[in-house]
């Protein structure tokens, strides 16, 4: 009977270089204590690289972004994974703080993990906000909506619409259903 690191090394050997995989990918080929065991000796064997807890990519390949990493870490958890609103509001121009890019938008429980010295953090986002999408119009619309009420003036909204086409703006219309009714008021009035 093979052991479960043979699976798992036919495993790492068949994906494309750089590729990323979790722990979850191996599962398939044995109890979660022997391919934890197994991934644990291949890391420390040198064949494998820990990104983050249960991310590997195999050694001698490029170091991946932080966006791949959470990427990686989102779709083993069955989770879409976004650009934060407050990310693409710093990105607009709308607000002046500044971003690292760490931090996503996930459905679902906020959570964190390590990536070397950074912290990536998946900040739990509205559904209603996720399914505007990652179009050019969704993006502006999830910004504004992260600024809210308030923070939302004529010089806000016009910085806006100048990052938008006209089809952007047709889009932004045909979303009015899923935007609070403040931020409709004062995009379609």
């Amino acid at each position: 009977m093979r052991s479960t690191t043979t699976f798992i090394r036919r495993h790492i050997y068949g994906l494309a270089p750089g590729e990323i995989f979790t722990t979850r990918h191996c599962l398939s080929y044995g109890r979660r204590s022997a391919v934890d065991q197994a991934l644990a000796r291949l890391v420390k064997q040198g064949l494998i690289i820990r990104l983050a807890r249960g991310v590997f990519v195999r050694e001698g390949c490029p170091r991946p972004s932080a966006l791949a990493v959470a990427s990686a870490k989102a779709r083993a958890f069955g989770k879409q994974l976004a650009v934060h609103a407050h990310n693409l509001a710093c990105e607009l121009g709308l607000t002046g703080s500044a971003s690292d890019g760490s931090t996503f938008a996930v459905p679902g429980s906020s959570s964190s993990f390590k990536f070397g010295a950074l912290t990536v953090n998946f900040r739990r986002t509205a559904p209603r906000k996720l399914a505007l999408g990652s179009s050019r119009a969704g993006q502006v619309l999830r910004a504004l909506w992260q600024l809210g009420e308030a923070a939302v003036d004529g010089q806000c909204l016009m910085t806006a619409a100048m990052a938008l086409s006209r089809s952007d703006r047709q889009e932004v219309r045909l979303s009015a259903g899923l935007l609070p009714a403040w931020l409709t008021d004062r995009l379609i009035a």
